[in-house]
């Protein structure tokens, strides 16, 4: 692996993210906003927070393989959410989507409530950084 995921001892014990991806060495690919959009660029599940997310999910893995790496290779995430508590209601089913494609591999994550996205039926966007070696 070209990068170490770190969690300093002074640092609160995180759960489901790391708080430091160290890269040793390799190439960094940086994924742009994923969003639940399909291939056609039509809004997945429309109102369905995990609809969305899974759909996401997915997105990153295609774009992390298209890039000629894995999904264990994402370093970090910063997700956008327009509704925090949809996502914290929702935790037990996301965790499902997001362990589908990435199993127990948790990188360096930001999550953010934001007003709104770009595409106002989406609910979630999420980019990345890739170290691929």
């Amino acid at each position: 692996m070209s990068f170490k995921l770190l969690n300093p001892v002074r640092l609160e014990r995180p759960v489901g993210y790391a708080h430091v991806a160290k890269v040793a060495s390799g190439k960094i690919a940086f994924i742009a906003g994923q969003a639940p959009f399909d291939a056609n660029g039509s809004v997945v599940g429309k109102g369905d927070f995990v609809a969305q997310f899974t759909q996401v999910m997915r997105n990153l893995k295609w774009a992390v393989e298209g890039a000629g790496g894995r999904p264990d290779q994402i370093a970090v995430m910063t997700m956008y959410l327009t509704d925090l508590p949809a996502y914290l209601a929702q935790k037990k089913a996301l965790g499902a989507a997001y362990r589908e494609v990435f199993g127990k591999h948790f990188p360096a994550i930001t999550l953010v409530e934001v007003k709104g996205l770009y595409n106002p039926d989406c609910m979630v966007e999420i980019s990345a950084v890739a170290v691929i070696d």
